[in-house]
């Protein structure tokens, strides 16, 4: 059985700047769970800079993904501005439900990010595409874990677990270990 860990931006934001003990321990991880670790393309041009060459680049995240930990998924559809049709597939469908959800909680719901539901697409998008698969989600936002649990169980897809690190700091003891990226019963 196959598990695919998908990560939030925060999970990397000040936590793995190149070099860091972190990356190592990530890498260590990711091969010693044979596992691989997912964010979504909105999760990845989050924090980037498209500087003046027009193509983007993430200082959180570029180093990881050269070196082969971290896979970047391609563009989800959907717009937030648009709504879905009713014959929208599953990823679709489940972003605007996690919108929907994570709006709901937020205290600033104009303010939520889309990129935020992306994380719940990007699981069931997994899910879809693959028979045999397990998914573990990371993140530091407590209504983006609750999303990632309830959210996929609605498209039929009970495989997965959501870890919510609170305080954001022990991300750094305990995101990039293999406890954390494997699929504990």
């Amino acid at each position: 059985m196959y598990t695919a860990n998908i990560a939030d931006t925060v999970m990397f934001r000040n936590l793995w700047k190149h070099p860091s003990p972190h990356l190592q321990s990530l890498k260590s991880a990711v091969e010693g769970a044979g596992t691989e670790v997912w964010v979504p393309a909105a999760v990845y041009h989050e924090p980037a800079d498209t500087g003046s060459a027009g193509s983007p680049t993430n200082p959180c995240l570029d180093a990881v993904i050269e070196e082969g930990r971290l896979q970047v998924a391609p563009p989800l559809p959907g717009d937030r501005t648009e709504g879905f049709e009713s014959s929208a597939g599953p990823v679709e469908k489940a972003r605007f439900i996690a919108d929907e959800f994570l709006n709901q909680q937020s205290k600033y719901p104009e303010t939520n990010d889309w990129q935020d539901a992306a994380v719940v697409a990007l699981a069931v998008r997994l899910f879809d595409a693959n028979a045999r698969i397990r998914v573990v989600t990371h993140t530091a936002d407590e209504n983006l874990a609750k999303a990632c649990a309830r959210i996929p169980p609605e498209f039929g897809y009970y495989d997965i677990k959501s870890r919510y690190y609170n305080p954001l700091q022990t991300a750094k003891l305990e995101f990039p270990t293999v406890g954390q990226l494997t699929w504990n019963e």
